[in-house]
């Protein structure tokens, strides 16, 4: 690999042209001669007139130099960071690129790396910052990928603030760019079906849902075994002992093992969302059986909420084949594995309401229901909470309590009314 000074001088001399021609109206001639021997290193400007007046591109100028290996190697072990989930880690690294003028890191791919943590980080409103300056790059260079990824991480935004109608819509957008590529990249592709597919979910379109779901299985291809982690540490401890070279290359084989094993997550927690719409068809035991498989995989990597989240799913699968005393032990396995309030626990304690009032234990299935709510509610959780408290309320009649009754679904028509206005609003 040659360096900067010595690909100049070679270009130049190639051209047959002598520093100080290559200097005339730019700079000294004593200056190229310092850039050719390495002991001047050039700004931007310069260096994009050098390539100039050798009549080359600067990507052809730069072609095999080892030029900025600082940066590029502080890039790669960040973009490593975020496909490792490590956002607070990555973030610093990457603002220092953004405030860091010169260096050959392209500034839209560090500002849609940082979009991307400080969407994670719940920074929403400074990653629409970052989104908005993506999209109007990329749509005036008419970047179709690049259009497609920003348009999927607005409608990430949007759905965190619970605007399904926007973020459905930035989505679709999304996917209509990336298939005016001609080559499709099959992660982006699926990421943007799944996108599409979570969000049919959120607004009840099961059918529409399972449809991206299954298209999306079959663009996501199967990936290796990773080691990731290793090299990203590896890179990480040559980077603090300067050897940026070595940094860069285990960086390289951090971020390649590292978002293949994100892919492969993603795709098994799609497989899963696909089993729970389809599991009144065909056999249940079997989807049962794929389920645990899933759960038990998280399990041994020790990903405990996801386990629980799982078994919460399989109770209910359980449930709705009126197999009880199963679905009762899948949602006491979930309740073990997740935290009180997390919105899967939920859905474990709608199951146990169910097979207490199956069982005529109206006091234990009150209780069970009543927790599943409280926690449907602090999440928002729209479907799952007006399913839950008609629920309850069917109960209340079946036990006399209509007053009781008729005030809970009062309650929920009237959150249903301010969710439905807020939305308006922002529409």
């Amino acid at each position: 690999m040659k360096s900067l000074g010595q690909r100049i001088k070679y270009l130049r001399m190639q051209k047959g042209i002598t520093q100080i021609e290559v200097a005339q109206g730019l700079c000294t001639p004593s200056m190229i001669s310092q850039i050719e021997s390495d002991r001047a290193r050039p700004s931007y400007k310069i260096l994009y007139a050098i390539a100039e007046r050798l009549d080359v591109s600067l990507d052809h100028l730069l072609e095999d130099v080892a030029l900025h290996l600082e940066y590029t190697s502080k890039f790669k072990m960040a973009k490593s960071m975020v496909r490792a989930r490590e956002y607070r880690t990555a973030q610093p690294l990457l603002l220092e690129l953004l405030h860091h003028q010169h260096h050959p890191v392209p500034r839209m791919d560090v500002l849609y790396e940082l979009a991307v943590c400080q969407i994670e980080l719940g920074n929403e409103a400074e990653a629409m910052i970052h989104l908005e300056e993506l999209y109007e790059w990329a749509y005036s260079h008419q970047h179709h990928e690049r259009l497609a990824m920003t348009l999927l991480q607005i409608g990430t935004v949007f759905r965190k603030k619970k605007e399904f109608s926007v973020a459905m819509y930035h989505s679709e957008k999304a996917l209509r760019e990336l298939k005016k590529e001609q080559a499709i990249d099959p992660s982006l592709h699926a990421s943007a079906l799944i996108q599409l597919a979570s969000l049919a979910e959120e607004v009840g379109k099961v059918e529409e849902a399972t449809c991206y779901y299954e298209q999306a299985l079959q663009v996501e291809q199967a990936n290796k075994e990773e080691r990731g982690s290793m090299f990203l540490r590896l890179a990480d401890v040559h980077y603090r002992q300067g050897n940026f070279k070595k940094a860069d290359e285990y960086a390289t084989i951090a971020f390649s093992l590292l978002d293949e094993q994100d892919h492969l997550e993603r795709k098994q927690d799609w497989k899963r969302q696909l089993l729970l719409l389809k599991r009144r068809e065909g056999d249940w035991r079997q989807a049962v059986d794929e389920l645990m498989q899933i759960a038990r995989k998280y399990e041994a990597n020790a990903s405990g909420e996801k386990a629980g989240s799982v078994y919460a799913d399989i109770a209910q699968v359980c449930l709705d084949h009126r197999s009880y005393a199963e679905s009762w032990g899948y949602a006491e396995q979930a309740r073990e594995l997740l935290p009180p309030h997390h919105p899967a626990n939920g859905k474990a304690h709608l199951v146990l309401a169910s097979v207490c009032y199956s069982r005529q234990e109206e006091e234990n299935g009150n209780k069970h229901l009543q927790n599943a709510i409280s926690i449907f509610e602090l999440h928002g959780k729209a479907a799952e909470l007006e399913e839950s408290t008609q629920f309850l309320c069917q109960q209340l009649k079946a036990q006399g309590r209509f007053q009781e009754a008729l005030e809970r679904m009062e309650r929920l028509h009237k959150q249903m009314i301010k969710r439905l206005e807020q939305r308006g609003m922002v529409l």
